[in-house]
């Protein structure tokens, strides 16, 4: 079994060894095949976040789905459990506070965050991901401890889940956890790959479609 913190340092690098120009190609080309998707059409409520240490950068998602009447929302530790997620109203340019790890988020004094249940789509941030919908993260847990509730839950309406990353990203297998989520689909600059997460009715049945 491949060690998790091998599988992330090595993937941290390759990542982050992209040019400037490749990062922002591989974000347009994830851009139109996310905009083609099924997930875009259907979400009016999306959350991302804000791309660091080589992660795919969604700010040209935000711009469209703003343009096309969304709302887009960025993470923040919730104030009562600081180690799980609400989601903060955000467009490009807000003025942004750093929490306590200096992050930048939506001050939430003045932009009332939403539940997860009450968002339609969730773009997450990975380190890996397989076509199983398993995702590795940096480790912290935020994101599973976000979506604790719905561990028990065969399927569900909202929100979708998906991740954003570069296809360098991809492995044949990742093991998954009792308290892994699974994705129900990953945007890369190649393709829309549907995964087999369990929300439902889904598209995941089809096979990977191919935009770029």
């Amino acid at each position: 079994m491949t060690d998790p913190k091998r599988q992330r340092n090595q993937i941290r690098s390759l990542r982050r060894a992209l040019s400037p120009g490749r990062q922002r190609a591989h974000a347009r080309a994830a851009a139109r095949n996310f905009h083609a998707s099924p997930l875009f059409l259907k979400a009016r409520h999306i959350a991302l976040y804000l791309a660091s240490d080589g992660e795919l950068d969604p700010q040209i998602i935000a711009r469209q789905a703003l343009a096309c009447g969304k709302k887009v929302y960025l993470p923040v530790l919730r104030p009562q459990n600081r180690r799980a997620l609400w989601f903060a109203p955000y467009r490009p340019g807000q003025r942004l506070i750093n929490n306590r790890f200096n992050i930048p988020e939506p001050d939430i004094r003045s932009h009332k965050p939403r539940r997860p249940w009450a968002l339609d789509l969730i773009l997450m941030p990975l380190v890996a991901f397989d076509l199983g919908g398993n995702r590795l993260g940096m480790g912290g847990g935020y994101y599973d401890r976000t979506f604790a509730y719905l561990r028990h839950r065969r399927v569900w309406k909202r929100p979708r889940l998906a991740g954003l990353a570069h296809e360098l990203q991809r492995l044949d297998t990742l093991s998954a956890n009792p308290w892994d989520i699974p994705m129900q689909a990953v945007i890369t600059e190649q393709a829309y790959h549907p995964c087999g997460g369990r929300a439902g009715p889904t598209e995941n049945a089809q096979a990977t479609t191919r935009m770029s």
